[in-house]
């Protein structure tokens, strides 16, 4: 077993490291987390990111990360106006730090959600800090969350509570995450390599409030990012329909013509819609080639 364990450092370390190596373990020293890639590699991907402190997925799951599964803190228990589940299931706000939680959805040992979330969650949607240091308050001027973690720490946190996300999510199952342009980039390469690129379905660019502020050096910051991926090529995606409704009243109505002419004259003027053969009214064109209608 020794000429085996010996055989290995051989092939994986220099003379310099073999030496180190050897006299951390004769003196009963703890060995550097950068010796565990060496000695236990895993398959690297097409490409990853690298940076001090990034953990082995192994690790994470095997709570090597100081996290480990707690006992559920609940807030509250509800089921709006339904009944309970055909399994009791009832829906659960649960306190505490988001990455214990999801530890103790992955270890599947708490009587409460015990069978009932692990590999059976359909959809996750986060919407974590976006790595900018800073703190953010409430409407009553109350601290409300701190984003305080920034560069590669900060991409290790949100990436090893993906890792265990991944692990609780259906095979059937998407995960959307939310970021902006400071971290968004690295943060996509992050679900790359957790869920895997080729199951990367969407980047949804969501609008924010554009305020006209002067004297920048810069252009205004004006979208968010919305990142989705699935679990497995066998995912389940509803399409979204809503009714149409009145931008005035609010109430649903019914779907109506709008109009598809253009100042101006254009030859030929007439166009066939439905059969018909219709012309313009008079100083203006239809806004389309009869191969659009």
């Amino acid at each position: 077993m020794r000429q085996a364990v010996l055989n290995f450092i051989e092939m994986k370390l220099s003379p310099e490291e073999k030496k180190f190596l050897i006299e951390r373990i004769a003196a009963g020293e703890a060995l550097p987390d950068d010796f565990q890639e060496k000695l236990f590699p895993t398959e690297q991907k097409e490409y990853e990111l690298r940076y001090g402190g990034k953990m082995r997925r192994e690790d994470v799951l095997a709570d090597q990360d100081g996290s480990f599964a707690v006992p559920l803190q609940i807030e509250r228990t509800f089921n709006g106006e339904r009944e309970l589940f055909d399994d009791g299931w009832r829906n659960l706000i649960v306190f505490g730090d988001n990455l214990h939680f999801l530890k103790t959805c992955y270890a599947d040992k708490d009587e409460l959600i015990k069978s009932k979330v692990k590999g059976k969650v359909k959809l996750i949607y986060i919407d974590p800090p976006f790595g900018t240091g800073d703190e953010y308050g409430g409407n009553r001027g109350q601290n409300a969350y701190q984003a305080k973690r920034k560069s590669a720490d900060f991409v290790e946190f949100l990436r090893r509570r993906l890792i265990v996300a991944h692990e609780i999510l259906a095979s059937d199952g998407l995960i959307f995450v939310r970021q902006d342009y400071h971290f968004g980039h690295y943060i996509k390469l992050a679900l790359d390599e957790v869920f895997g690129k080729e199951n990367f379905r969407n980047e949804i660019v969501i609008n924010r409030f554009k305020r006209g502020l002067r004297g920048l050096k810069q252009f205004n910051a004006s979208t968010d990012t919305i990142f989705l991926y699935s679990k497995t090529e066998n995912f389940l995606f509803n399409e979204v329909e809503i009714d149409r409704v009145c931008s005035f009243c609010g109430s649903v109505r019914e779907p109506q013509w709008r109009a598809m002419s253009s100042p101006g004259l254009r030859n030929p003027p007439e166009r066939t819609i439905f059969g018909r053969t219709l012309l313009p009214p008079k100083g203006r064109h239809w806004t389309y080639k009869q191969i659009k209608y």
